[in-house]
């Protein structure tokens, strides 16, 4: 089963490299480029057809592993006039970004397949926490689709559009509300954050509201329904200690006389640890903080037909706004060594992802074609990038930079490129 995800992996490799090269080899095309071959793999060739009228050759070569459209004239100078460096500088770049272009076109249509199949979550309101003052405003089987006007997306979630918005600001919230049996959108104003505990509840815990009992003062045992486990749990208050910190719990519920010292232990009489307690009960630890304060839940919404294409647009520039985050973060030390990988890597990762399934494959898509477009265009020399570069300094100085010279520093980039991706590969596998 490994091998055929390995094999599915080298696949999308290869179609997304056969989509870039397609990209040059179209714009080559309008432009009356002299192409001499269009190549998916290197090295040895295992099939080849000749177009009789053209010359061009057609390959498909032993590793898997990139390809490539090899015009006439590219890295020489070449008396032809289908010759590339013989063409004008301004159709020169266009055939250059083209295989950039046609990984963007490929990954918005991926994209838009993806957000159709999979759709997105919203938030539906189930419970609230104590003390919430929005409690009233909202109701319960609320389903929030708008922050201040912000629509909720796959690519911006509810976290995402309040995480700015500090306690005591108004907010206002659109909502899909159940009225006399029909569903009505309205707008809630005056909706605020507030702050929280140093603890909150994470989730409901539907898989716990069996196996955690309370033993009472008296010495009886309650099991409690969910409802009032959530109940309990989340009004677990910290003991704030004179160091400043919080202890994880304090053992009593209630306030005052009513206070009751009811102690964490299963069935046998056994304590639970207070870790224990956070694993089966779902608690979070957290640092105090502001929350709109209710428990939710997602339910799943589509997108149309027309809505995916155009929401491919956003999900894609979200996608291209991570790598470049990534790429980024190699100057300022947020992305370390370890998260990076080369080919190998890749294709490992890519096998791995789609063992989770459909739609995590569907996901990998577009991300993995807007990766290659932006690595691609990145000035590093050997890339396309570079090649324009080069190009662009000829048009301004009407004068070419040396194509000897031009050749030397694209070939000391390829093989500096090729080494990095192998000591990723080397370093991935064999030292981390």
């Amino acid at each position: 089963m490994n091998v055929l995800y390995i094999i599915l992996a080298l696949v999308v490799l290869m179609v997304l490299i056969t989509v870039h090269e397609t990209g040059h080899y179209i714009a080559g095309k309008i432009f009356g480029f002299k192409i001499n071959e269009f190549a998916i793999g290197f090295g040895p060739k295992i099939y080849k057809h000749v177009n009789k009228k053209t010359g061009e050759v057609f390959s498909i070569r032993a590793l898997p592993l990139g390809g490539f459209c090899a015009f006439e004239g590219e890295d020489e100078e070449n008396p032809s006039p289908g010759a590339f460096n013989n063409q004008k500088p301004w159709k020169r770049l266009i055939v250059l970004v083209s295989g950039v272009m046609f990984n963007f076109i490929f990954g918005i249509i991926t994209a838009a397949i993806f957000l159709m199949v999979n759709g997105y979550a919203q938030p539906m309101v189930v419970d609230f926490s104590p003390n919430n003052p929005n409690n009233g405003i909202l109701l319960e089987n609320d389903i929030i689709t708008h922050v201040n006007g912000k629509s909720i997306e796959i690519y911006r979630d509810l976290n995402a559009l309040t995480k700015k918005i500090e306690a005591g600001e108004n907010i206002t919230l659109t909502v899909i509300r159940d009225v006399d049996g029909e569903q009505q959108i309205i707008e809630l104003e005056g909706i605020q954050k507030y702050k929280t505990e140093a603890f909150f509840f994470a989730g409901t815990p539907y898989e716990t509201k069996d196996k955690v009992y309370f033993k009472q003062v008296d010495g009886s045992f309650v099991k409690l329904s969910e409802k009032e486990f959530r109940e309990a749990v989340i009004n677990i208050k910290p003991t704030l200690k004179e160091d400043g910190t919080y202890e994880k719990f304090t053992h009593y519920f209630g306030e005052g006389e009513s206070k009751t010292a009811t102690f964490y232990k299963d069935a046998a009489g056994t304590p639970y640890t207070d870790d224990e307690i956070i694993k089966l009960a779902g608690i979070s630890l957290a640092t105090p903080s502001t929350s709109i304060g209710f428990v939710m839940m997602n339910v799943q919404a589509r997108y149309g037909f027309f809505e995916c294409l155009l929401k491919a647009w956003p999900f894609c520039f979200y996608i291209c706004g991570l790598i470049l985050s990534a790429l980024g973060g190699l100057f300022t030390g947020a992305t370390k060594i370890s998260e990076l990988g080369g080919t190998v890597t890749a294709i490992s990762q890519i096998a791995e992802v789609s063992k989770i399934g459909f739609s995590s494959f569907l996901l990998l898509l577009p991300m993995l074609s807007m990766n290659l477009a932006l690595f691609n265009i990145l000035p590093i020399p050997a890339l396309d990038g570079a090649h324009c570069v080069f190009v662009l300094i000829e048009w301004i100085f009407r004068k070419p930079v040396p194509r000897k010279i031009e050749n030397i520093i694209n070939t000391v980039g390829l093989f500096v490129l090729l080494g990095l991706v192998v000591f990723l590969d080397i370093y991935h596998f064999f030292i981390l």
